[in-house]
């Protein structure tokens, strides 16, 4: 699937589709959003302004890195939230 595959069939707004594609196209070859691994997809994720994956699986995922449940309210603060999965989650 290509990344212009992608962004479609995520959302149909031309607009949001050039964005996903901008961050995309800044991680080369790690297609981070098509992982397998929740806990690899929303350490990146984390980074991101730009939601790339469907925010249910986001926030899931990210309890599941986090290993606690998480607030819709505390994604106000993503940073915050990377700062604690770098002391639980490397993924190199």
């Amino acid at each position: 699937m290509t990344n212009e595959q992608y962004a479609k069939a995520m959302t149909s707004d031309k607009k949001a589709i050039d964005n996903m594609l901008r961050v995309m196209d800044k991680y080369g070859d790690n297609k981070w959003w098509l992982a397998d691994d929740v806990k690899r997809m929303c350490y990146f994720q984390l980074q991101e302004d730009s939601l790339l994956i469907e925010f249910e699986v986001f926030h899931k995922g990210v309890e599941t890195l986090l290993n606690r449940g998480v607030q819709t309210i505390e994604f106000r603060d993503l940073g915050q939230l990377f700062e604690e999965a770098k002391t639980r989650y490397n993924p190199a």
